[in-house]
């Protein structure tokens, strides 16, 4: 028999959580039965179902509690919202974790009352739950990438030659990603002649967050005058090819959207060069100049600035990316990352009572 262990989420589609976590699940498959609860939408990613129980629940206490009760689930690991934490006691759930993943406008420093650990993705964010919690409850684990997968991944790059200069952002598409600035400051680029053979590739599709404003179409529109030299890939459930593709990628969010983005993690794992935003946590995995550029949140020009830098200089950008994955093999990689999370729900699962469990 294998420990059973609920992910509690807002929603299981395209995004930087629910795709790291369908990764771990997958790594830890041997040992651990996963089920995937989504509470905000019904929009689930076919392939979830391969490595756990997916289910889509009504997000209020007693319906939750219910199904976790049902399915006797033995640790439950939450995301940000107290409600997750309540249902999972209510049912008697032995083990529940949070795991926290950037500030969330705050969401991240709700009551964490009666929880065994959380874990922090970044350790700016473990910095400020000391301050809420003991030390022994504080877990930082970064999120991991599969860099095998990653290097076996072709490159796509939309019939464009080595001659042309993609730079790209993979993204859900929603106002705090601030895609808008990024097309701004491509338009600024290609107004200069010495910039024609500069394209842009934005990879993602409208974010399925109740009540997020749809931005595509806004999108198109902005980036228009661009012509053939803007592309919309739309929703992608494997943007690997995409980000290998790249020349140059970027993160250029707002404040209170990021943790460390995982669309930063997998462009370093591939070996691009990235400029992204000073904001957040992405300071503890860019470091300016030396694996990857920085600039000042909805700077337009220091973004065209550190974008014409690269654009202009190819060894720059091979050096930057070769340091950028050499931070990824260090810090970031799945297997690392997802043992891990392996002995931290031993540990939790054995010291209330679930030690019996056999381990595969």
């Amino acid at each position: 028999m294998k420990a059973r262990i609920a992910f509690l989420l807002q929603m299981f589609g395209v995004g930087g959580m629910p795709k790291w976590l369908y990764r771990l699940a997958g790594e830890l498959g041997d040992e651990f039965d996963f089920h995937f609860i989504a509470t905000h939408s019904d929009y689930v990613l076919p392939e979830y179902r391969q490595v756990a129980q997916v289910a889509v629940l009504p997000f209020r206490k007693l319906p939750l509690a219910w199904y976790l009760l049902r399915q006797r689930i033995d640790l439950a690991q939450i995301a940000n919202l107290r409600l997750y934490a309540d249902a999972a006691r209510l049912a008697g759930v032995p083990s529940v974790i949070e795991r926290v993943d950037g500030m969330r406008g705050g969401a991240a420093l709700g009551s964490k009352d009666g929880l065994d650990a959380v874990v922090a993705s970044t350790r700016g964010m473990a910095a400020y739950l000391q301050r809420m919690l003991p030390a022994g409850k504080i877990h930082t684990i970064y999120n991991g990438v599969d860099l095998a997968a990653f290097d076996a991944a072709p490159a796509e790059r939309f019939g464009l030659g080595p001659d042309k200069i993609i730079i790209g952002r993979t993204s859900r598409l929603s106002g705090g990603k601030n895609i808008s600035l990024l097309i701004a400051a491509v338009k600024q680029l290609r107004q200069q002649a010495h910039y024609a053979h500069v394209h842009l590739v934005i990879c993602g599709g409208n974010t399925t967050q109740p009540g997020a404003t749809p931005m595509l179409e806004q999108l198109r529109a902005e980036a228009a005058p661009l012509g053939g030299a803007v592309i919309f890939t739309g929703e992608l459930v494997d943007p690997a090819p995409v980000t290998k593709g790249y020349d140059i990628a970027t993160c250029v969010s707002l404040p209170n959207n990021e943790g460390i983005p995982n669309s930063l993690i997998e462009a370093m794992a591939a070996g691009k060069p990235v400029v992204a935003s000073a904001v957040d946590d992405i300071p503890e995995l860019v470091q300016d100049g030396k694996t990857g550029l920085l600039f000042e949140s909805n700077n337009v020009e220091q973004l065209t600035a550190a974008l014409a830098r690269l654009v202009d200089d190819a060894g720059l950008r091979a050096q930057l990316g070769a340091a950028g994955r050499r931070r990824i093999e260090q810090e970031f990689d799945l297997k690392r990352q997802a043992e891990e999370y392996r002995q931290l729900y031993r540990s939790l699962l054995q010291r209330n009572g679930r030690h019996w469990l056999n381990r595969a």
